[in-house]
């Protein structure tokens, strides 16, 4: 599965997500890496990793676009051994991402049954577009990235899904004269469901969709 630049544009995600911007074989192949089992943060890690889009849905449903997310592994010192470089572009131009985040998937409370995925912008965007594409992965400085303070999510266990949101209005937002925005993600196997809204300081909603993107899963889930 933010202050979103673009409205059709649903996060990840923190999306939420997931080379990155040309999908290719070895995107669904890289391997994880393998840290310590904790729970609901493993469970997070690789339903958010891999290759996924709203293809399906912007056929079906009109005002919905065709949109690509792309998440695999990163390297960021000090930022813990769960970290997703993500790229989300419109499908006619996977070349050029319209948002670029880092996800650190962080234990929650308990470890077996939540998570919380912390956001962050990339310092210089635009840098390091296709990155999911190489054979290492992607690293970063701490320097490097901006925390999106306020706009972590937190994952907890539902059955089989995961439900994932932000607290109240505590993520920014500055788009078409929102103040705050709100997200929410379910996912699955299957891929997931996203849901973001910005509102003013009111609590009027001045942008989002009737309901939420539904992003297919196109590669195969990661390590089991």
């Amino acid at each position: 599965m933010t202050a979103t630049r673009v409205v059709r544009i649903a996060p990840l995600i923190a999306v939420l997500a997931l080379g990155c911007a040309t999908p290719s074989p070895a995107t669904s192949t890289v391997a994880l890496p393998r840290p310590a089992p904790a729970g609901a943060a493993d469970a997070v890690l690789r339903l958010l990793s891999g290759r996924f889009d709203s293809a399906d849905q912007a056929r079906s449903s009109p005002g919905f676009t065709a949109i690509q997310v792309v998440a695999c592994p990163a390297e960021v010192p000090g930022l813990g051994p769960r970290v997703l470089y993500v790229e989300q572009s419109r499908m006619e131009s996977p070349d050029a991402p319209e948002r670029q985040r880092v996800l650190a998937i962080d234990p929650g409370e308990p470890t077996e049954s939540a998570a919380v995925s912390r956001v962050f912008e990339l310092a210089v965007p635009g840098s390091s577009v296709g990155a999911c594409a190489l054979p290492v992965h992607p690293r970063f400085t701490r320097d490097e990235l901006v925390e999106r303070v306020g706009c972590a999510m937190t994952f907890r266990s539902d059955t089989s899904v995961w439900r994932g949101s932000t607290s109240g209005r505590g993520c920014p937002s500055t788009l078409r004269g929102a103040t705050y925005v709100t997200s929410e993600v379910v996912l699955d196997p299957l891929g997931d469901r996203t849901w973001e809204r910005g509102y003013d300081a009111s609590g009027a909603q001045r942008w989002g969709e009737s309901g939420p993107y539904v992003f297919v899963r196109r590669t195969p889930l990661p390590f089991p």
